[in-house]
């Protein structure tokens, strides 16, 4: 199999990634120790080694890049709050207010990441929507925040706020309501669009799922707990750092590379049908099931016929170790007898 062309982005990336949270995770462990700020050096650290280990292995991946872009917002987010924590000199004022509201950007980025987990998109147009308007709910909490220093109990932060506007209370107020809301009604959602991609995926992918699902559940559970118990989204947060190292592992065991491991095609390979030769090549080009039919102006219950009948003549009986679809285009791409030439 030949080698992955090398994508200059991806290394950038990669290494500009790990190299800032590296360097604000040990400014920010200079500062001291507070348990309260530890998920955040956790997550900075685990969301950039997975993203950076998985654009490894996979070049260009959208989620890996994504996961880089949470944890240096984490490790942003983990430095100002460890100044916040250890001064309250009005000269660290500004590290102080970076140590609050990312919190809420950080939320909303792993929101976009899990609804379009394992593509790096959303499942739908519908879920796109949904995708879309939770990170601007996200914004939204993070814009307030930023505004107004109405997190700063939360963190117990010392530096004073940099700046003042008028309406803090009124402010407040709807902080009370819109900023611990949000919190758990995007990692809610969490849980409810793996379980939307968990309906529609094979048995294989939904093995996978079923281990990220039960992770972001156990994270939401928590979460829950630590604002209903002690009014703080801490237990959840710490909780998510589980997430990023589930979602590598299976993102490793869904990759091309360790499916062919698991699993090396051999045998002669019949001629499939026109129909199905087309249903393969957008396979090949990632697309779902919805999209190949709207591709091919056909309806689902056609094209998923085919697809079963593409893994029957290919020989992929299903097995809990294997992905079928990877399979199909594993084959597709190294047999030139399957592909047609236009």
């Amino acid at each position: 199999m030949a080698q992955p062309e090398v994508r200059w982005g991806d290394v950038v990336v990669t290494l500009g990634g790990v190299g800032v949270v590296a360097v604000l995770v040990a400014l920010g462990a200079q500062r001291g120790l507070w348990v309260s700020n530890l998920h955040n050096a956790v997550l900075a650290t685990t969301f950039t080694l997975v993203g950076a280990l998985t654009l490894a292995k996979r070049p260009g991946h959208a989620v890996a890049r994504q996961f880089v872009a949470v944890g240096v917002a984490s490790a942003v987010l983990y430095l100002g709050r460890q100044v916040g924590l250890a001064s309250t000199d009005r000269a660290d004022a500004w590290w102080g207010w970076l140590g609050v509201w990312p919190t809420a950007v950080i939320i909303g980025l792993t929101t976009w990441v899990v609804l379009g987990f394992p593509e790096g998109r959303p499942l739908s147009p519908t879920w796109r929507r949904v995708a879309v308007g939770a990170v601007g709910l996200a914004l939204t909490s993070a814009a307030l925040s930023a505004l107004y220093p109405v997190e700063y109990g939360d963190a117990a932060v010392g530096t004073p706020y940099p700046f003042r506007l008028p309406g803090p209370d009124v402010a407040q107020r709807v902080w009370d309501v819109l900023g611990p809301g949000t919190y758990l009604l995007l990692q809610g959602l969490w849980v409810v669009g793996l379980a939307a991609r968990w309906r529609v995926s094979d048995s294989a992918v939904r093995r996978q799922l079923t281990v990220l699902l039960a992770t972001v559940a156990v994270a939401t559970v928590l979460l829950l707990a630590g604002l209903v118990v002690g009014g703080t989204p801490t237990p959840g947060l710490i909780a998510l750092g589980a997430v990023p190292v589930v979602a590598g592992r299976l993102l490793d065991r869904m990759s091309l590379a360790h499916v062919v491991e698991i699993e090396q095609a051999a045998g002669r390979l019949p001629e499939l049908s026109p129909r199905e030769n087309d249903v393969l090549e957008l396979m090949a080009q990632g697309l779902s099931n919805a999209a190949i039919a709207d591709r091919l102006c056909l309806s689902v219950k056609t094209v998923e016929p085919a697809i079963s009948s593409i893994f029957r003549k290919l020989g992929l009986a299903e097995e809990p170790a294997s992905n079928r679809r990877v399979l199909a285009v594993v084959q597709y791409w190294s047999r030139p007898d399957l592909r047609r030439v236009d």
